[in-house]
C-alpha cells in the first residue's frame, strides 16, 4: 500500500489549497513594515519566492535589503568556462541586477557567501559563528520584519537559513515579525513537507501589477534558466514549468499562528506613524469617506450627552462624531496621532483627547454613546473580552455602542473584523441589536444595552 504522505494526488491537492484559499493580504497595511530584511538562501530565491513583496515595500518606499546567504557556487560544479570563483562572481551580479528590477539597490543587497549545499543546520559546530555573524550583520539596521523560507522547503540550505535566522531572532530584545516564504515546497512530494493545519497562518498577496518587474528579476538570475553555463550537463536549471508556478497573481506567505493571543502594542503604532501623519489615509480615502458616513448615519438619535471614541486616531471621524455629541472623549494609545487629532478640533466645545491603551486603561464614568472603529482587531482575544466587559459597563442604560470594522483578512492584526463583531454578539448579555450591515470592506453593528447585563467577562 501506498503512503498516504506519499499519494500525489493528495500532496497536489493541499498545494492547490494552501494557493487557492489563503486570503489576500491588503499592500496597504505593509506599511507597517518599516525595515525588513529579506533572507534568500540562493540567489533567485528572493525574486522566486517573494519578488512581488519587495517590489510593493520598495514602492511604499519601506526600508528593504536582501541578504544571500549562500554564494550559489555548486549550480555548475564540474563547469571549466566558469570555475567556482567565477561561478560566485556570475551570481552575485546576477544578484544585484535583480534585485535592482525589484527596486533595492546594491547598497541594500549583502552576501554572507557561505558555501552552497554547506549552510550548517542547527546541531553542527559551525551554526553557532553562522548566527553570530547574521546577528552581527542585522543588528544595527533595527529591523521590525524578517522574510525568510519555509522552515520545511525540500532544500537543506533552505531548512538551514531558516535555522539560522530562527536562533538569531530568539537573542534579540526588540520583537521580529516572522514571515516565511516557500519556493521548492510547490515542487513537493511528502505532505510532511507542507503546512499542518494550526501550524502557521498562511495569506496571499495580490502581485499582478508588479509582474513585471518580479520576471524581469527571475530573468535576470540567467545562470539559472538560459543556459549561461553550458558545459556541465549535470548543472542545474530552472525548468518553465517551475518558474511558471512564481509567475502567477499572487504570493503565498506563512506566519506564526500565536499572534492572535498577542495584542498589537504602541510600538507597532509607532512605527505606523513614524513616517507619515495619515497612514491609512483617513483623510482622503473614498472608502474611509463612504465608512464615516454610514457610521453617522447608523446613529440611532443625532444626540448624545457623553460619548467615547476608542482609537480616535488623527480626529478625522470625531470631527464629524462632535457634532452629534455635548461631551465627547477621544482616546488612542498613540501621542503623534492624538497631537494631529487636537490640532484639528482646536477650539471646539466639548471635545478632549486623553493618550489611553484599552483595555488595560478604560476613561472613568458612564457614557451614552461608545463607538469602536477599526479598533478591535488590535487586541488578542483575552484583551478584546476585557475591553467587552469595560465597554458594557461603562454604558449607560440605554445607551448605544456603535462597532465598525474591516472584513478583509490582515496578516499582521490577532483578529478579524468579522471574529471582533461575533465576539461582542456572544458577550454582550442585556443589549438588543439594533442594526447590522454589512458593506463590501467593513461591517457595522450597533447595540443598545436594556436595563440589566450579566457578569463582566
Amino acid at each position: 500500500m501506498d503512503h498516504p504522505n506519499l499519494n500525489p494526488e493528495e500532496v497536489q491537492a493541499r498545494k492547490d489549497q494552501l494557493y487557492q484559499q489563503a486570503p489576500l493580504h491588503p499592500a496597504s497595511d505593509l506599511l507597517a513594515w518599516s525595515s525588513t530584511v529579506i533572507f534568500s538562501p540562493h540567489p533567485d530565491d528572493e525574486s522566486l519566492g517573494c519578488g512581488g513583496l519587495i517590489r510593493t515595500l520598495c514602492d511604499m518606499d519601506r526600508m528593504v535589503r536582501v541578504v544571500f546567504v549562500t554564494d550559489g557556487a555548486m549550480s555548475h560544479p564540474n563547469s571549466r568556462k566558469f570555475p567556482r570563483e567565477a561561478r560566485v562572481d556570475l551570481r552575485r551580479a546576477e544578484a544585484i541586477t535583480a534585485c535592482a528590477h525589484l527596486g533595492v539597490p546594491s547598497d541594500r543587497v549583502y552576501f554572507m557567501s557561505l558555501r552552497d549545499g554547506e549552510v550548517p543546520s542547527e546541531w553542527a559546530t559551525d551554526f553557532p559563528p553562522a548566527v553570530f555573524n547574521l546577528i552581527q550583520l542585522v543588528q544595527g539596521w533595527e529591523p521590525d520584519t524578517f522574510v525568510v523560507p519555509w522552515r520545511r522547503d525540500p532544500h537543506e540550505d533552505h531548512r538551514a537559513t531558516w535555522e539560522i535566522c530562527r536562533a538569531a531572532v530568539n537573542q534579540f530584545e526588540q520583537t521580529i515579525r516572522w514571515v516565511e516564504y516557500p519556493v521548492w515546497m510547490w515542487e513537493a512530494k511528502n505532505l510532511v513537507e507542507l503546512p499542518r493545519s494550526e501550524e502557521v497562518i498562511h495569506w496571499s498577496l495580490d502581485i499582478s501589477d508588479k509582474l513585471v518587474s518580479k520576471e524581469r528579476a527571475i530573468r535576470a538570475h540567467a545562470s539559472q534558466w538560459d543556459g549561461v553555463i553550458d558545459d556541465d550537463p549535470t548543472g542545474f536549471q530552472l525548468p518553465e514549468s517551475m518558474i511558471a508556478k512564481f509567475i502567477r497573481s499572487r504570493e503565498i506567505y506563512f506566519v506564526p499562528p500565536d499572534k492572535r493571543y498577542r495584542s498589537l502594542g504602541s510600538d507597532y503604532f509607532d512605527d505606523v506613524y513614524r513616517d507619515r501623519a495619515d497612514p491609512w489615509n483617513f483623510e482622503t480615502s473614498d472608502y474611509e469617506k463612504a465608512k464615516y458616513a454610514a457610521t453617522l448615519e447608523a446613529l440611532p438619535k443625532r444626540m448624545f450627552s457623553r460619548a467615547l471614541e476608542i482609537g480616535c486616531s488623527i480626529g478625522v471621524l470625531t470631527n464629524m462624531l462632535a457634532e452629534h455629541c455635548t461631551h465627547l472623549l477621544g482616546v488612542d494609545p498613540v501621542a503623534k496621532a492624538l497631537d494631529v487629532a487636537r490640532s484639528r478640533l482646536q477650539g471646539k466645545d466639548g471635545v478632549t483627547f486623553r493618550q489611553i491603551s484599552i483595555p488595560d486603561s478604560f476613561p472613568e464614568g458612564k457614557f451614552d454613546l461608545i463607538l469602536i472603529s477599526e479598533v478591535g482587531y488590535y487586541w488578542s482575544r483575552g484583551d478584546l473580552e476585557k475591553a467587552i466587559g469595560h465597554c458594557r459597563d461603562a454604558l449607560e442604560v440605554g445607551g448605544i455602542l456603535l462597532l465598525v470594522h474591516y472584513t478583509p483578512y490582515v496578516p499582521d492584526y490577532p483578529l478579524t473584523g468579522d471574529e471582533v463583531h461575533d465576539l461582542f454578539s456572544q458577550r454582550l448579555s442585556g443589549f438588543d441589536r439594533l442594526s447590522q450591515h454589512r458593506a463590501d470592506r467593513y461591517r457595522l453593528d450597533v447595540w443598545r444595552k436594556e436595563g440589566g447585563h450579566g457578569p463582566s467577562v
